[in-house]
């Protein structure tokens, strides 16, 4: 089933480098939006939209984020379409 659910152009198991663009905490939780994590170069934004047809202008998504033991970790996530 997984299968399924790959996007176009990404390998599975994934083998991609993930990185997130600067963004500022305050303490130790920070949103970060979908426009700032990439996935070998292609953001998660654009991952997302892949097939996507018709307006996708109020679609969003953003993750919740916050710094438990030295390490940064989601703890949710806001999808708005």
């Amino acid at each position: 089933m997984h299968d399924a659910w790959a996007k176009p152009g990404v390998e599975l198991p994934p083998k991609g480098t993930v990185e997130v663009a600067d963004v500022t905490a305050k303490g130790d939780r920070v949103t970060v939006p979908d426009t700032a994590v990439t996935l070998d170069g292609r953001t998660l934004r654009s991952l997302e939209l892949v097939g996507a047809t018709g307006d996708t202008g109020s679609f969003s998504l953003s993750l919740k984020v916050e710094k438990r033991g030295g390490a940064w970790y989601v703890t949710g996530f806001d999808l708005k379409a």
